[in-house]
């Protein structure tokens, strides 16, 4: 029969589950499809996992890229000079700046940090000498064994020598991917936006370069108004400290800047030593400073913040929260770090993508404001 058909001028009639009639064969095809691509998605997500940290290091090096596209745009806007140009001028510039803070500031912040760990000290002291005189004879003081039984054994030293030196050069390392990504793609974005497009399908190829631009104006956004954050909680909590007496003010205050990188928690985090240094002197003056503080940093976060980002789709504060905790837990201290701008890259994807596209709603605006 399939000869006779043959003869006729016609293909001979496949059978068995690669027929491409029948519902058997269209069935197991379409499984076929389905579970290699389960299996692409699961091997895909098992190897985020398993370079989650190199990941969240080249999205650092993303948030410096954006940084520095942003300000070497200002300045070709303003001068028209190229783009290489003006990337070299922010670099050299933020450069300049970091070697007069090694210069002038870190020898400030090293005396100052001295003097606070002294103080700790003395106040430790105070504390076991009280300890001592209101526990009398019963305070086992000379019940501790010999100096040399103290003494941590060498293997224990030289293993947290180790120890620090592979935390330090681990930091190093991340410091120096972070620095590589972030100058690479700060001189060639349109470059690596191409490529990335390419792994794209044409049909949503445009789509998705107004995600990828919503994104970065997203980002740029919450850098920018980060470091404004970061400046105006310095310079107030230095006033503040200044005013009230506290010791370290200008070290503490530079803390606090840089810990309020990191939304909502850092600056509580950074409440902490301010709060220890302060009931030193005394604790009426630690009460001043905890109730100043939190109107400061109060007063930051619910009134100057929003108008800072009154272009900028806000992540709400209960979310950043969970996003901190969440991140920080999975990912480790980098995931806690970089938790609120990974929410915001998350929620400007779903608005836009699974609310706007798939759903189909467009009453919720996804675009990032420019």
């Amino acid at each position: 029969m399939d000869a006779k058909r043959e003869h006729e001028g016609e293909a001979p009639e496949q059978s068995g589950l690669y027929s491409s009639e029948g519902g058997a064969g269209k069935l197991f095809r379409k499984s076929l499809v389905q579970g290699i691509t389960i299996l692409a998605v699961v091997g895909l997500a098992l190897l985020a996992m398993a370079a989650a940290y190199i990941l969240l290091l080249v999205f650092a090096g993303i948030l410096l890229a954006v940084l520095l596209v942003f300000f070497a745009g200002q300045i070709t806007r303003l001068s028209a000079v190229p783009h290489w140009l003006a990337v070299t001028m922010v670099l050299v510039l933020v450069m300049g700046m970091l070697a007069l803070m090694v210069v002038l500031v870190i020898p400030l912040v090293i005396e100052e940090s001295g003097r606070l760990v002294e103080q700790v000290e003395k106040s430790i002291q105070q504390l076991a000498e009280w300890v001592k005189e209101s526990a009398g004879e019963s305070f086992p003081v000379d019940d501790f064994s010999a100096v040399e039984e103290q003494m941590p054994a060498l293997g224990d030293v030289w293993s947290g020598v180790t120890e620090i030196f592979a935390t330090t050069m681990d930091a190093l390392t991340g410091v120096a991917i972070i620095l590589v990504v972030g100058v690479f793609i700060a001189y060639s974005p349109s470059m690596h936006t191409q490529g990335f497009l390419h792994l794209v399908p044409l049909a949503h190829r445009a789509r998705a370069a107004e995600v990828m631009a919503a994104i970065g104006l997203t980002l740029r956004w919450w850098l920018l108004g980060q470091l404004i954050s970061m400046v105006i909680l310095a310079v107030s909590t230095w006033i503040m400290l200044a005013l009230l007496g506290v010791p370290q003010a200008l070290f503490l205050s530079l803390m606090t800047g840089m810990m309020t990188f990191v939304p909502y928690l850092g600056p509580l985090i950074a409440l902490v030593p301010i709060l220890l240094v302060a009931f030193l002197e005394s604790p009426r003056l630690a009460l001043y400073v905890f109730i100043l503080y939190m109107v400061i940093q109060n007063t930051e976060s619910s009134v100057i913040m929003p108008i800072v980002f009154h272009r900028t789709a806000h992540i709400p504060p209960a979310l950043g929260v969970v996003s901190q905790i969440l991140f920080g837990s999975l990912l480790g201290f980098l995931g806690f770090v970089l938790a609120v701008p990974l929410m915001a890259v998350i929620l400007q994807s779903v608005k836009m993508i699974y609310v706007q596209d798939i759903l189909g709603d467009r009453s919720l605006n996804g675009d990032a404001p420019t």
